[in-house]
């Protein structure tokens, strides 16, 4: 698919890595629905910079952790832009939570936003499809293991079989992949030292940058091949780790 022809919804698409994706989108001249729950001004922003750059965009907000609103987000889409061919689940929470600490509530909650909503978008979206291509783009961690943040962890490796199975539900025409991410962009409350210290654990001994990702998603919607695959974006981290 050339992604001059998308028709793209990128949940969690104005800040952070959702932003990078959303951007490179629009630099290809792809229309973007930008996805955000609480950032209004930063989604208004990516939307003026999308369009500057040549793409088409609008805003969408939804609460992915409401089963209604998640049953909104497509249809909105699509009465905006007409169609809807790549999704790209982005959004994400990041709470901390150990065996002790984890509630149902906490468990529900990562469960509906790494978990239900990509399918229920995805769902919903191939729907529409029928033999039309389409493209369906999961960002994960490479680590899915978290005892500290157990609930995050778990619900994370639903997602990746979810990508899988998706993968072999869809037709010919329909790719599913996901991207697991490594050290990408030091969140802005860790300290120095740390950051410089997990730096120096990866092979590639920096960080990587939130392009890098955009990068393998332009490919992935590129390649009409690729399918229940998983990129690593990590600098080495995982393919190395024994």
């Amino acid at each position: 698919m050339n992604p001059d022809s998308a028709v793209a919804l990128v949940t969690g698409g104005a800040t952070r890595v959702g932003r990078a994706i959303t951007l490179a989108l629009g630099a290809r001249n792809a229309s973007v629905a930008i996805h955000y729950r609480s950032s209004d001004r930063e989604a208004q922003e990516v939307a003026d910079l999308v369009r500057e750059s040549g793409g088409h965009a609008e805003c969408f907000r939804a609460d992915l952790s409401d089963p209604d609103q998640i049953d909104s987000l497509v249809p909105a889409v699509i009465a905006k832009f007409g169609q809807l061919n790549v999704l790209i689940n982005s959004a994400s929470i990041y709470d901390q939570g150990g065996l002790e600490a984890t509630s149902r509530a906490d468990w529900e909650l990562n469960m509906m936003v790494h978990a239900w909503a990509p399918f229920r978008l995805s769902q919903m979206m191939i729907a529409t499809l029928e033999d039309a291509p389409g493209k369906v783009i999961n960002i994960n961690d490479i680590k899915l293991v978290r005892p500290n943040r157990l609930a995050y962890g778990v619900s994370k490796a639903s997602l990746a079989a979810v990508t899988r199975s998706l993968a072999a539900a869809v037709g010919p025409n329909i790719q599913v992949n996901q991207v697991a991410l490594g050290a990408i962009l030091p969140p802005p409350t860790l300290a120095e030292d740390r950051v410089a210290a997990i730096a120096k654990l990866i092979p590639a001994q920096r960080w990587g940058d939130p392009d890098d990702v955009a990068t393998a998603i332009i490919h992935l919607i590129e390649s009409d091949y690729i399918s229940a695959e998983t990129i690593n974006i990590d600098g080495g981290s995982s393919g190395t780790s024994g």
